[in-house]
């Protein structure tokens, strides 16, 4: 394996599991979103999971300062993102307010909230700015824009997490330099409720035909110039897990709910 540029290792010496980016100077989806609280949901019954979210919009939407985005993986696995600008104490304020609202339910609504899935997993997820491809600027709004997601996630060997940061901040510095079009790619490191380490990647997009179409040509030409480096980066990245999942994922902007809108 060839030795990698000075240039690729210059941000990748600092940058190990997202923690080198002061926040003032990430891009404003890193600054409301620094961690996410993430929703797995197996077993989806999708007409009762779709009617439940309609009914907390339409029934309790007053009652809710934190708004969340509903993804579909399939017709039986669902998910749903929630920012949390404050960390931990966010998760404990967002707790006591679902806790609230729950308790307001009448015997119809328990109904529903027990057939809408058979199991719910709940995890935390650090944004890595350094790790991450984003136009500047960019905000939640904007990613809330972007309904298709591909989703890669890496279960990382223990011993190489650092390795797998390393090569990772370097391949988004590589990106972030060429100024791909188009191209928007946040990172999350896994924490409370998952086997760490783990890392999960997104991809957003318009649709999955502008991903591997017109975004994917876009990609490619971009990277011409650094393309070995590029390849042999990933392959440090894939060399330092264990197991890697890829997913599709699709935002339900109906079932999704945002503050005031």
């Amino acid at each position: 394996m060839r030795n990698l540029t000075k240039r690729t290792l210059v941000v990748a010496a600092v940058c190990v599991s997202g923690a080198c980016a002061p926040q003032e100077d990430v891009a404003p989806i890193f600054q409301s979103a620094p961690w996410i609280q993430w929703e797995t949901y197996r077993g989806v019954d999708a007409p009762a999971f779709g009617e439940f979210f309609e009914m907390l919009q339409e029934n309790y939407s007053a009652s809710y300062g934190a708004g969340w985005s509903i993804y579909g993986e399939n017709p039986t696995v669902a998910y749903r993102a929630t920012a949390l600008p404050d960390g931990w104490q966010s998760v404990e304020s967002i707790g006591q307010e679902r806790m609230a609202v729950f308790q307001q339910f009448n015997s119809e609504q328990v109904d529903l909230f027990n057939r809408a899935w058979s199991s719910r997993h709940t995890a935390l997820y650090r944004a890595a700015p350094e790790q991450s491809v984003v136009p500047e600027n960019f905000t939640v709004a904007d990613i809330q824009a972007l309904p298709y997601h591909r989703v890669s996630i890496y279960r990382l060997k223990r011993t190489e997490a650092t390795a797998f940061g390393e090569a990772l901040a370097a391949r988004a510095a590589l990106d972030r330099e060429a100024g791909i079009e188009n191209f928007v790619l946040t990172t999350w490191w896994g924490g409370l409720g998952t086997a760490r380490p783990t890392v999960m990647l997104r991809v957003a997009a318009e649709s999955r035909a502008a991903d591997v179409g017109a975004n994917f040509e876009a990609r490619r030409a971009a990277r011409e110039p650094y393309m070995d480096e590029f390849r042999t980066l990933t392959g440090i990245m894939n060399a330092s897990a264990w197991h890697i999942e890829r997913h599709d994922q699709f935002r339900n902007s109906e079932l999704s709910f945002v503050p005031g809108s």
